[in-house]
């Protein structure tokens, strides 16, 4: 089934919105990828910020399932045009989705679990912590993969078939260009940083073309 576009447009929009508020929470938090490789300052962290990381987390639930109809959304929008991109798009925006709402269920389960237990056995904390965190890496790294591959093929689709304007779609070819090479260059912080703005911008001017294109 397809959602109507002009819904599907509004979903990216509220996506981007919450995507935005979760950017601000999460950087804010004073949290680094070198905190939770550290599992002596990550439980303690954990421990303290245990209410903003459960905010966190659903917070992202919330982005995650308004980007479903969106992805389904701008994939039917682009199947007339270029149908193996928009199919692209479609299955990678999902698994990408998917791989995301695996390690945001992990965050929101396990970390409370493993805070309370840092409390009687603080080695075996430590060592639980260790495997969430390569677990939860791993599903990180899976979403923002599918993610920009994603955003890339719909840019590309965009800019290639002239349905929107070439803009986005050169917007969305590099945007998910440097989402996926954040995955294979670990450890560089401005590209790190640019999977959490990037997919803000994508997903609030794309959700807006669909939602006027509509109209």
């Amino acid at each position: 089934m397809i959602p109507r576009q002009q819904t599907a447009g509004l979903s990216g929009i509220v996506a981007g919105i919450a995507l935005a508020v979760l950017t601000v929470l999460f950087f804010t938090s004073g949290a680094t990828p070198e905190t939770f490789r550290d599992p002596g300052k990550a439980l303690p962290f954990l421990t303290q910020n245990l209410g903003r990381i459960r905010t966190i987390a659903l917070v992202s639930m919330v982005t995650l399932g308004f980007a479903v109809p969106f992805v389904a959304g701008l994939a039917a929008a682009l199947r007339e045009r270029t149908p193996t991109r928009a199919t692209a798009v479609l299955y990678f925006g999902l698994l990408g989705i998917a791989g995301h709402g695996i390690g945001t269920l992990l965050f929101w389960s396990a970390v409370p679990a493993l805070a309370r237990h840092a409390a009687t056995d603080q080695v075996a904390a430590s060592h639980a912590w260790v495997a969430l965190n390569a677990v939860w890496g791993a599903m990180d790294g899976v979403g923002n993969f599918f993610i920009g591959l994603a955003i890339l093929l719909a840019g590309w689709a965009v800019a290639a078939s002239g349905i929107f304007s070439a803009a986005l779609g050169w917007y969305g070819v590099i945007a998910g260009a440097l989402v996926v090479l954040a995955v294979l260059a670990p450890g560089v912080g401005v590209l790190y940083m640019a999977t959490f703005v990037l997919p803000v911008i994508w997903l609030l001017w794309a959700g807006n073309t669909l939602r006027q294109a509509a109209s």
